[in-house]
């Protein structure tokens, strides 16, 4: 409309003939690029739909949408935007103890919080249940996503890191964290490898026994020792 506007004064404001056509081919190129643009913007743009049963993400024009269909004992959490150790995650919206999640990106949070509430999602469950997506976002190779989880709902100190019974959950999310950036971010990694060495030896105050103790406390040595590299 601005544009519309813009070239029915320029026109007016041209003497000749030949000065109006110049105008109208001026703003009318503007025009269509405006046009153009907003069209490209919406069409492309993500959709979220939150309904009673369901929470699609439409991602545009490309990909398919993807869908977490609703359960009764469905609980939510919106994670905010997340920084660790130079690694960072965009905000989340999560479904507690089921490991899945829906990327928010660009989405406005108290929004998105508003919608689902509308349609009777809850946001009250135990924070407990948080236990299992970690561990189901370790197996995903999502160790920053994971890191996340315990910072918000932790520490879980006597989770155990499934099919490794001498070894922290908490551990083993920031030992694969400091293992994935090492190469690059070597001073990050080794901060990683204090936290997870710490979560491990915190984790021995929890052993049954005092032979499973040394064997929790030789794992803290062990991740120590990647440490001082």
């Amino acid at each position: 409309m601005l544009w519309l506007l813009a070239l029915a004064t320029a026109e007016n404001a041209q003497p000749t003939a030949s000065g109006r056509v110049g105008a109208a081919v001026i703003f009318g190129l503007l025009v269509a690029f405006s046009i153009g643009s907003w069209f490209a913007v919406n069409v492309t743009r993500r959709q979220l739909e939150v309904g009673r049963d369901e929470i699609v993400i439409r991602p545009g024009t490309k990909g398919k949408p993807f869908t977490l269909p609703r359960v009764e004992s469905d609980t939510l959490r919106i994670l905010p935007r997340f920084k660790m150790l130079g690694a960072i995650r965009p905000p989340r919206l999560i479904f507690l103890g089921r490991g899945g999640f829906i990327g928010l990106r660009g989405f406005p949070l108290d929004q998105v919080r508003q919608a689902c509430e509308a349609q009777g999602w809850r946001f009250d469950g135990d924070p407990s249940r948080a236990v299992a997506d970690v561990q189901t976002w370790l197996h995903q190779g999502r160790s920053v996503e994971a890191a996340q989880l315990i910072e918000l709902f932790g520490p879980f100190p006597a989770a155990v890191a499934d099919g490794e019974e001498h070894t922290s959950l908490v551990a083993a999310v920031f030992e694969d964290f400091g293992d994935k950036i090492f190469r690059t971010a070597r001073a990050n990694a080794r901060e990683a490898y204090h936290r997870a060495a710490s979560a491990q030896r915190a984790f021995a105050d929890y052993a049954p026994s005092p032979p499973e103790n040394a064997a929790r406390l030789t794992g803290a040595a062990r991740i120590d020792g990647k440490a001082r590299k």
